[in-house]
């Protein structure tokens, strides 16, 4: 009874030790000491708040992915019993919903990183969910004309996303194939050339190359060939990301002064709006200007010693600068040991922790050399190497080409270099591989007596499919709102507003394609000004607005897409670090425009 009555006074456990260890004059100092003293004697005190804090956040994450998920099941079931009535059959109430289900959809993807979600799936359902709710106010199960209107709709949204992925996956296969027989061996020692030790002039080099490729291809393929560069050039992925967000401003701005450059450019040339020559020679400095002046401006950064800048510019192109010691160092701390400590072990230690993973890497031997050999020989410019790459490029540049000449639409054009490209590598020595297969497993494919599964076929296995099943999705809501005539009525207003200014008016249609496809909204223009003439200082702003705006947001352009989907770069991070040079990139162009106009009229 004596004890129980002491531990009572006490209070909670270590509070009387606590209490007499911290005087009634201490300070500061010595409470602190006195706290670290305490926490040292209740080390279960600790880990009790760390669980608690950890499954705080997890419960958050959980509560955010489930409110998406249910908000868009339920929606989706709405759409299935029909109900509520007077919202299905209000077209106004119709389309408040979904571009309430737009909104969350896009919330999900910025948040990405906090709440842990793959972007793919919520993309897919929200695009499933928004179709559904359209289609049930069709009335195609009671109405033969709704069911008429709306295949015809599906039609036109299928066509328009559908020729996209198309053209993209082939386009992605002929990259890869590329990059499977190490074909870009010769530019990456072109580039390691120009560099010559400076690892700052990666960036330049890269978006400029891009700007150019995307002025002769489009802008979706050169971001590819461009991402891939990267990642055969530099192992920081931080630098990588920052890289990749220039090119994609790069890609925009330089398809912005081409008609085949940017799918939007090429309706207005298509439409006899606007011509190649006219085109080039108002709009060739103002996309140099939004191209190359974040570039500028980041390079300054750098050469003043801005931390920030100095940060952004690190690359090395033989693995980044401290980028492997810092994993291995990084490592080898969670496990738990420091480089020091692990010299200064007990060796019967060292031989009694190495003993289970001795089998293991007698197991993997082959693997590894196999590996390190195929390693040396990539790099290495050889005659098959460049071949390829001559040819994969003659392929990609076939594509434009059998567009102005035969008017075959680019996904078309785009199939036919990868079967091209395929039948080509399937007759050429197989490359060693270079992913970690055995001996066991290469002898397999030798005794293997049906189709190569080494070249084309190995390289389409390296295919990101849930980036392409996000890029799918998100076209498919925003293909939704149109069929819903939400982006006609916000071009109609934005119209109103702008009140007859050419300027103002390009300058929202940019903005406004960060957030949708710019496709629509240059549709609902050239329908608006049908009576504009040819080359018209309108058409030239909403082509340079239009191909330029989208690269605000990474969800804005197919260039952007496609870098979330190749390199993992997320919705936060684009629009935290590459949104302001977008802006800037954005502005300058229009501005470097407007002043041209008034200089020479």
């Amino acid at each position: 009874q004596h004890t129980d009555a002491s531990e009572a006074r006490r209070g909670p456990i270590g509070a009387s030790s606590l209490d007499s260890a911290i005087p009634s004059s201490a300070g500061p100092q010595t409470i602190g000491a006195a706290a670290d003293v305490d926490l040292e004697l209740s080390p279960g005190s600790m880990a009790s708040a760390m669980s608690a804090r950890a499954c705080g956040k997890f419960t958050a994450k959980y509560v955010a992915k489930l409110t998406g998920v249910i908000l868009m099941t339920a929606m989706l079931c709405l759409a299935v019993i029909h109900w509520p009535p007077w919202v299905i059959s209000d077209e106004h109430k119709r389309t408040q919903v979904l571009t309430a289900l737009f909104i969350v959809g896009l919330f999900t993807v910025a948040v990405e990183d906090l709440i842990g979600m793959n972007k793919s799936p919520m993309m897919l359902l929200m695009a499933g969910t928004m179709w559904s709710f359209l289609a049930v106010g069709y009335r195609p199960l009671k109405s033969k004309m709704g069911a008429i209107h709306l295949h015809e709709e599906l039609n036109r949204g299928l066509q328009e996303v559908g020729s996209v992925v198309l053209f993209l996956l082939p386009a992605m296969g002929v990259v890869e194939s590329i990059d499977h027989f190490d074909g870009f061996a010769l530019v990456t020692a072109l580039i390691k050339k120009v560099m010559a030790g400076r690892d700052d002039r990666l960036m330049p080099i890269v978006c400029s190359f891009t700007f150019v490729l995307s002025s002769v291809i489009d802008n979706l393929t050169a971001t590819i060939v461009a991402i891939k560069l990267l990642k055969n050039l530099s192992s920081d992925r931080e630098h990588r990301h920052t890289c990749g967000g220039m090119v994609v401003l790069a890609a925009n701005a330089g398809g912005a002064w081409s008609p085949v450059g940017d799918v939007t450019t090429t309706m207005l040339w298509i439409q006899g709006k606007i011509t190649t020559t006219a085109t080039t020679k108002w709009l060739l400095l103002p996309s140099l200007t939004a191209g190359l002046l974040p570039l500028l401006v980041l390079w300054w950064r750098g050469r003043l010693g801005s931390p920030a800048s100095a940060r952004d510019v690190r690359t090395s192109s033989d693995g980044g600068v401290g980028g492997g010691n810092r994993e291995k160092s990084s490592s080898r701390r969670q496990g738990g040991l420091d480089d020091e400590d692990e010299e200064n072990e007990d060796p019967a230690r060292k031989r009694k922790k190495r003993a289970p993973g001795v089998e293991a890497q007698s197991m993997l031997g082959t693997a590894a050399a196999t590996t390190s050999e195929a390693a040396d020989e990539r790099g290495v410019v050889t005659r098959q190497k460049a071949g390829v790459l001559a040819f994969g490029i003659l392929m990609i540049l076939m594509v434009p080409v059998l567009k102005i000449w035969t008017a075959l639409p680019p996904y078309l054009g785009m199939l036919l270099a990868l079967g091209a490209m395929w039948l080509l590598t399937d007759s050429l020595p197989q490359p060693p591989p270079h992913n970690g297969h055995t001996d066991e497993e290469s002898e397999i494919d030798e005794h293997h007596t049906g189709p190569p599964q080494n070249g084309v076929v190995a390289a389409l296995h390296n295919l990101d499919l849930t980036g392409l099943l996000f890029f799918t999705g998100i076209l498919l809501a925003v293909e939704a709102l149109n069929s819903a005539g939400i982006l006609k009525s916000y071009a109609t207003n934005l119209v109103a507003v702008c009140q007859g200014s050419p300027l103002l008016l390009c300058s929202l249609l940019g903005i406004s394609s960060a957030l949708v496809d710019n496709v629509p909204l240059v549709q609902a223009s050239i329908d608006m000004f049908h009576d504009s003439e040819t080359d018209d200082p309108l058409w030239q702003l909403v082509a340079l607005a239009a191909g330029t705006g989208g690269s605000i947001l990474s969800i804005g352009s197919i260039s952007g897409v496609t870098l979330m989907s190749m390199d993992g770069v997320s919705f936060g991070w684009y629009s935290k670090t590459i949104g302001p040079w977008a802006m800037l990139s954005f502005f300058s162009g229009l501005f470097v425009y407007e002043l041209q106009r008034i200089l020479f009229g």
